[in-house]
């Protein structure tokens, strides 16, 4: 009996085991729950339908359940129909034996289809909207995968469904400008309702896609978009810019962009319920092999730098731009190339989306550029070290901070700090300035700037050089905003007038209202008997005068270019300013000229060859020289300038249109011509000259026209001098007369 029941359950055994492998393997054809199935897949969605031929059972050992395998299953939606590779559904065992129908899972398997097709699918469990934005976005390729569906208890399908698929050779159009081309990719969908799109080949704007992912997260009202981008290869001017126009960068200062990048980009992103793009942010980190720039030419930097480029090359540089809702930052630490040699830089660059602000910082090795600071009559050559520090703030067409701009050469330094410019680059304020530099090695600068309650300024040498060519030019540009107002006060021991008559204990003080002096005072020595004196002082409230008064007028005329010689001299200068225009009298007596080139050429011309010879020789001297004139915007008019001297007078009047046209006509008469001629002058020419008399040509006029270094000159003889200039003369020596008498 113990052997029967021995062997009936080794029969038994191997009975169970036999159909237990047989429904794993083979499984057992059965149309029990066919008609279930399709009356579910409608339940589940009325658009849905699903067609198969026959279904199979399998047991599924290792869950224990049953898995019900569709042959040949296909889905149609809306008369579309997609082809399944396959289609497993898994219940509990007991539904075999019940009229129960309770899905656990359903694996879904579809081979290549179009990719278009996944909308198909998608539809069944993604919003309409979204499905209808999926369908734009996929524009061709094919996709391959499987879906794996959970249920719940109730029969109704979990939202934690896996997929795993395949896209190839596809185009997604993320948007009309932005298109992923030749997309080949893995999909995988986990139980935490993530998508994640790993790419193994792609282009995005012609750039090199492999080894970047993008994964899609669902939340409750929301979609949130994670991506790694790797992006390598060449880039051009055309796609920065549409890159840049996702992040509203302005790319205002470039012309052109060409380069080669190799970048890892993070972008994260959310999708509301109307398909809106909200929440951006984006990290992009890596290298720029090299990258070409082509710069719209700025004056400014020409100015500082006379070698600068527009076409910028940089290289070898680490690049990083973070963009968020609230800020964007962007860094750069590398090489650059402005002109012949790569210099190391750092940038950094935030932007601030709230008030719209930029923030710049960073530094660049100047030791292979020019430097020119001519305020300063500072220039550094190629090749010696030198560092700039920077560091800004501003408010595009609002304001302009300089926070800290540092220069070192060498032992000259260049500090500034607090500077507050309006959107005109003028002064509103300001805390400290520290300058010392060096002028062929020997020191030309050496001073601070101070404000507080008022500007102090002390040091102990300034070069005074741009301050004495800036008398003579008009400048368009003001310094000081009209909101600047401020007591200043200047000691320096010495400033150089770029000859040898500098001046010791330079003195002044002085009042800035709206931006303008309405009071100087200014005094320093030539030496012990020799004086410097400078005022301006307010009229009413629409003029102001300027006066100067210099026992030594060399470093006031010095920056004439078309004069190489002057010697001795006192000045005395006149201004009334006023907002129209400004009038003003010159006076400089007893000096002597030579290499005057213009001079010259007119002595040369009018054939007086002796004091031609004179003038190349020891010099002219004259006794005196007043010049009347106005000038009204960029024209200075000379009304009347009258020079008068033992060997020649000289009578002009014209204008100068600020450097680009000189205009003059007058008249030069040799002294000996001119005594004879006003001797004969009943009365006048006793009391002046005595009684003597003149024979032949009296003089020339002459007439000078063109630009600055292009002067036509023209002369010719005249036998009778003009009333004016009698008057003039007679005018002059009468009251060199007088001064004589005294």
């Amino acid at each position: 009996m113990g052997k029967f029941f021995i062997k009936f359950f080794i029969t038994i055994t191997i009975a169970i085991f036999t159909i237990v492998i047989y429904l794993s393997y083979f499984g057992l054809k059965t149309d029990k729950f066919d008609e279930i199935i399709k009356n579910k897949a409608n339940e589940f969605n009325n658009q849905v339908k699903l067609d198969f031929q026959t279904t199979k059972i399998h047991l599924n050992i290792k869950e224990l359940n049953l898995s019900v395998r569709l042959q040949n299953p296909k889905v149609i939606l809306l008369d579309n129909e997609i082809y399944l590779s396959k289609l497993d559904l898994f219940l509990p065992i007991k539904s075999f034996f019940s009229s129960d129908f309770l899905l656990k899972r359903a694996e879904i398997a579809f081979a290549k289809n179009n990719i278009k097709d996944i909308t198909k699918v998608t539809n069944i469990f993604l919003p309409r909207i979204i499905n209808k934005q999926l369908n734009k976005i996929f524009k061709k390729g094919s996709i391959e995968g499987e879906f794996i569906i959970p249920f719940k208890p109730n029969g109704k399908v979990d939202k934690n469904y896996d997929f795993t698929g395949k896209i190839s050779k596809a185009q997604i159009n993320l948007t009309k400008k932005f298109i992923i081309k030749d997309l080949t990719s893995e999909i995988l969908k986990k139980n935490n309702d993530e998508f994640t799109l790993l790419i193994n080949r792609g282009s995005f704007l012609d750039l090199d896609l492999s080894g970047s992912n993008i994964a899609l997260q669902n939340f409750k009202n929301k979609k949130k978009i994670k991506s790694i981008l790797k992006t390598n290869g060449k880039i051009n001017f055309f796609q920065i810019k549409k890159i840049s126009s996702l992040f509203k960068s302005e790319m205002d200062f470039f012309k052109d962009i060409d380069g080669i990048i190799d970048l890892e980009s993070n972008i994260v992103f959310d999708i509301g319920k109307n398909f809106k793009i909200k929440n951006l942010s984006y990290t992009s980190k890596g290298t720029i092999n090299k990258l070409k720039l082509l710069t719209k030419e700025k004056k400014i930097i020409k100015k500082y730098l006379p070698d600068y480029d527009p076409k910028i090359i940089i290289k070898d540089t680490n690049i990083l731009f973070v963009s968020s809702n609230k800020k964007n930052t962007f860094e750069l630490n590398g090489l650059v190339k402005m002109k012949n040699e790569f210099e190391n830089f750092q940038l950094e660059e935030n932007y601030n989306h709230t008030n719209k602000s930029v923030d710049i910082k960073g530094f660049i090795d100047l030791t292979n550029s020019r430097v020119l600071v001519s305020r300063l009559n500072y220039k550094k050559d190629f090749g010696k070290k030198s560092k700039l520090n920077f560091n800004f703030n501003y408010l595009k067409n609002k304001y302009y901070n300089i926070n800290e701009l540092n220069f070192f050469a060498d032992k000259n330094i260049i500090f500034l700090s607090g500077i507050k410019l309006d959107n005109n680059f003028e002064v509103l304020d300001f805390k400290n300035i520290k300058v010392k530099t060096f002028a062929n090695t020997i020191k030309n600068n050496d001073f601070s700037i101070v404000k507080s309650d008022k500007i102090l300024i002390s040091g102990e040498v300034f070069d005074a050089q741009p301050l004495l060519i800036s008398l003579y030019k008009k400048i368009d540009k003001r310094t000081f905003s009209k909101k600047f107002n401020s007591d200043l006060k200047i000691n320096f021991d010495k400033a150089l007038t770029g000859t040898n008559d500098d001046v010791s204990n330079f003195a002044m003080i002085a009042s800035i209202n709206k931006g303008s002096y309405n009071k100087l005072s200014l005094k320093g020595n030539f030496s012990k008997d020799e004086i410097l004196e400078m005022s301006i002082y307010q009229i009413d409230k629409d003029k102001k005068t300027l006066q100067v008064i210099s026992d030594r007028a060399r470093p006031f005329i010095k920056n004439f270019h078309f004069i190489d010689g002057f010697e001795g001299g006192k000045l005395e200068y006149e201004s009334i300013i006023s907002k129209k225009e400004s009038k003003s009298n010159l006076t400089i007596t007893d000096f002597k000229v030579s290499k005057v080139p213009l001079l010259a050429k007119l002595l040369t011309l009018a054939s007086f060859k002796g004091i031609a010879d004179t003038l190349s020789g020891e010099g002219i001297s004259f006794e005196s020289f007043e010049m009347k004139s106005n000038t009204q915007e960029n024209i200075m008019n000379i009304e009347d300038a009258l020079a008068m001297g033992p060997a020649v007078s000289i009578l002009l009047d014209g204008y100068v249109d600020k450097g680009k046209v000189v205009s003059l006509r007058g008249t030069l008469v040799p002294a000996t011509k001119l005594n004879s001629f006003i001797a004969s002058i009943p009365v006048v020419g006793d009391i002046l000259v005595g009684k003597k008399t003149g024979e032949g040509v009296v003089g020339v006029s002459f007439k000078m026209k063109g630009s600055p270094k292009n002067i036509k000159t023209t002369v010719n003889p005249i036998k009778t001098l003009t009333p004016r200039f009698i008057v003039r003369a007679v005018e002059k020596l009468k009251k060199k007369k007088k001064e004589e008498t005294k």
